[in-house]
């Protein structure tokens, strides 16, 4: 019996079915992307699928595939998180593929390549995609979740709007001292800034010392650390999250490394509330 397959159904079930998959994967990893990264990925995810039309490959390489496939679909929606958290995120997202796949095996699959292709309907197959998804929440619902909840944003400051993956931190209480305005920490090489500013923040944070510009309007934030007491040099700056703003704030800046889960600044819970997070 020839099985027909509907090439338009395919890609667009399987964009449905990669999104979901890239989403719960997150969850999972206290990962997050933005909506554009997200639908790179899914598409990335729709377009491996056509493996299913292929010539039947020896199962070294068509292993080889799914593994980078799925290393790609990952790229593209979350990028370079860090080689654990990268690695935990492909796995979560190939264990999720295969749950859905032995939830609905049925007599009669296809399977090419290591993709399959279920006798069910479109709708059928969504449904059940939604159901392996709301077992995650659920699960993680029951455990907590894994990992920093992290929001995309974006913030304006130096006449520049950078975006920014935020990651809330209820321990985080920064204020500048002043105005007792809030504060989020940036992390310096995470973001793009003018030419002149760069220069001042890299000497400040140098400890060499430099003057600012009185337009700038730079203040020092005091922040205490487990590695002991600073100054950070921060700007006037505002926060924009799901069409909402945080006017009035200032933006300190840190010269960390990269820290697991990829966040790029650090906000305090009452002001990712008012974000509406």
């Amino acid at each position: 019996m020839r099985t027909v397959i509907y090439l338009d159904v395919l890609l667009l079930v399987n964009f449905v079915v990669g999104a979901a998959f890239l989403l719960a994967a997150g969850l999972l990893c206290g990962a997050c992307c933005s909506p554009l990264r997200l639908v790179g990925g899914a598409g990335a995810a729709a377009v491996s699928s056509l493996a299913l039309l292929a010539p039947t490959a020896p199962w070294p390489l068509a292993l080889t595939y799914k593994g980078t496939s799925a290393a790609l679909c990952v790229a593209a929606a979350y990028g370079w998180q860090g080689a654990r958290n990268t690695a935990r995120l492909t796995a979560w997202f190939v264990l999720l593929n295969l749950t859905l796949t032995g939830a609905l095996f049925l007599p009669g699959a296809a399977c090419n390549n290591l993709s399959f292709y279920l006798p069910v309907s479109p709708g059928l197959l969504l449904a059940s995609t939604a159901g392996v998804c709301g077992v995650v929440e659920g699960v993680l619902h029951v455990l907590g979740r894994s990992g920093p909840a992290c929001f995309g944003a974006e913030l304006s400051v130096a006449g520049r709007v950078v975006p920014l993956s935020v990651f809330c931190d209820t321990g985080f209480h920064v204020q500048e001292p002043l105005s007792g305005r809030a504060v989020v920490l940036v992390r310096l090489d995470a973001v793009s800034l003018p030419p002149g500013v760069r220069a001042y923040l890299d000497a400040c944070l140098a400890g060499v010392g430099a003057e600012p510009r009185p337009e700038w309007g730079v203040r020092f934030v005091p922040c205490q650390t487990v590695a002991g007491h600073c100054l950070l040099p921060a700007l006037p700056a505002v926060l924009a999250s799901n069409g909402r703003k945080q006017d009035g704030i200032y933006a300190a800046f840190c010269d960390m490394p990269p820290p697991p889960g990829g966040w790029t600044a650090l906000v305090s819970a009452e002001t990712a509330a008012l974000l509406g997070k």
